[in-house]
């Protein structure tokens, strides 16, 4: 399965499971320094494709994390964002989850200055 058809399985599935109905998209790019973001009036999720090649479970926890904000209607990271959140997500895979995304971009980063210095 394509890193595409996965964003689309977990897209649906986590919409069906917090009750959004509303159509969702879903646009890959490269970004420096953000993972996934959200656009709350186009509804539209926003993917830094260079975490496409890390876990599946990674790429479950963005897309679930943007969803709680469009569901919520907002981008803030309260009380309700982490009672949703962490109903299908315990607090101990959130930080693994984090420290693989964490990982690779302090990789990044490194690779990108190393490059600037030479």
């Amino acid at each position: 399965m394509n890193c595409i058809s996965i964003i689309e399985k977990i897209l649906e599935e986590y919409k069906q499971k917090l009750g959004i109905n509303d159509a969702i998209k879903v646009k890959i790019k490269r970004y420096k320094t953000k993972t996934a973001f959200t656009n709350l009036k186009t509804r539209t999720i926003y993917v830094n494709r260079d975490i496409l090649d890390l876990s599946e479970d990674v790429i479950k926890y963005l897309i679930l994390h943007e969803l709680i904000h469009i569901k919520l209607n907002n981008k803030y990271h309260d009380h309700e964002f982490f009672k949703i959140l962490y109903e299908y997500i315990s607090p101990e895979e959130l930080t693994k989850v984090r420290s693989l995304v964490n990982e690779k971009f302090i990789d990044r980063s490194h690779q990108l200055k190393t490059k600037e210095i030479k």
